[in-house]
């Protein structure tokens, strides 16, 4: 391997191409190198958003020439065909959930910890338009999941001061935003990035070929060091790359009751076992979560809306 190789973040993807960052060469696009794409041209998603990858200038262009070991991945599958790669490397994924206009559906946020539960990435869960709801609705929407343990913030994006916190909290690491649409999520960014618009850089005029794969998330880079992980507006979590008992070890509820299990190996589930009668305990929006995503599973093909419209379809 090249020794003239420098260390750079994907920040982009555009078909074959990648828009790759570091702090010393900043922003450009590169090319895998040809046995690379050779290795490669069987994975649905070699490379993502968040990679870091050693890249060579040789011939006037950026050539990638390996991948580092990611130190976390986040996915969604809402097919059995295919597992949508959404963002490597992240230190955090953070939801945003609507308190209001749109409401965001506990499903929806289930989903997400779910997913998030096997990408080795904390997952934070930020309620915003606090604004448009009274103190009551916020504690009967927030509090379960703050006594679950998950870290969570309550902003107004009218109010600044609201969400001193939360940018605090962000402050230095890399971060994974989502959120389905009209939760105020662009609006968030543009104001951790100071700017009226997403900051983005431009491609070379010279290299307009392809285009944004479905990936389509984008890394923005922060002067105080923050990394910024842009997701397009995500209207289900699919949660098909999960088996059943890691589904039911990503509700905290039910992994306690795991842990303190006598028996060695998974048991049936019989009327006696523990964690079936946990689950009757369950809240009624997080059993009723837990229910959709069971039978996502059973049936992964039927046709379900109950996570963003409080309701199923069939």
């Amino acid at each position: 391997m090249p020794s003239n190789l420098s260390l750079f973040r994907i920040s982009r993807i555009f078909g074959a191409f990648y828009e790759i960052y570091s702090p010393q060469h900043g922003s450009n696009l590169a090319q895998l190198k040809g046995n690379l794409r050779t290795a490669t041209k069987n994975e649905r998603h070699p490379f993502v958003v968040g990679d870091m990858v050693d890249a060579e200038y040789k011939g006037g262009q950026w050539i990638i020439h390996s991948k580092r070991e990611r130190k976390s991945i986040l996915h969604r599958k809402s097919s059995r065909k295919d597992a949508h790669a959404l963002c490597a490397n992240a230190d955090y994924a953070l939801v945003l959930a609507s308190l209001a206009e749109p409401e965001t559906k506990a499903g929806f946020i289930d989903r997400f910890l779910a997913a998030v539960s096997i990408s080795d990435m904390e997952p934070v869960i930020v309620f915003t338009k606090k604004d448009l709801v009274s103190q009551e609705d916020i504690l009967a929407k927030t509090n379960i999941y703050q006594e679950l343990g998950y870290k969570i913030f309550i902003i107004s994006m009218d109010d600044a001061k609201s969400f001193a916190s939360l940018q605090e909290f962000i402050s230095g690491k890399n971060i994974f935003l989502s959120g389905n649409s009209g939760v105020g999520k662009s609006t968030l960014v543009n104001l951790l990035t100071q700017t009226k618009s997403q900051p983005t850089n431009d491609v070379s005029g010279s290299t307009h070929k392809g285009k944004h794969t479905t990936t389509n998330s984008l890394a923005l880079f922060l002067e105080d060091g923050t990394i910024l992980i842009d997701s397009p507006g995500i209207k289900e979590w699919g949660i098909l790359h999960l088996d059943p008992d890691e589904l039911l070890l990503s509700f905290p509820e039910l992994k306690k009751e795991r842990e303190n299990c006598d028996q060695e190996f998974c048991c049936e589930m019989d009327e006696d076992c523990p964690i079936v009668q946990r689950m009757d305990e369950l809240t009624e929006e997080r059993r009723k979560s837990l229910e959709s995503m069971m039978d996502s599973l059973e049936n992964p093909y039927r046709v379900t809306r109950r996570d963003h419209l409080g309701r199923s379809e069939k």
